[in-house]
């Protein structure tokens, strides 16, 4: 079944030093109440910022967990 025109996705991602510290923010912020889920593995990630030709290696280019969850909204 596809979504519907006034259905889309909503992402946000939750940055930490631990994938414990990434859950216990999903938790704290009430994520779960809001409708989100988790979208995939929670994982270490590297994280750099591009602009153009330039990049920004973020997090002093040390790994961080991203755990990034998602919800369904109408428009």
């Amino acid at each position: 079944m596809s979504p519907s025109s006034s259905e889309r996705e909503e992402y946000l991602t939750i940055i930490a030093p631990s994938a414990h510290e990434a859950m216990a923010q999903f938790k704290a912020r009430g994520l779960d109440e809001q409708g989100y889920a988790i979208a995939g593995k929670i994982g270490r990630h590297q994280f750099a910022l591009v602009s153009g030709a330039d990049s920004t290696e973020l997090f002093s280019g040390g790994g961080m967990f991203a755990a990034t969850f998602s919800r369904k909204v109408t428009a």
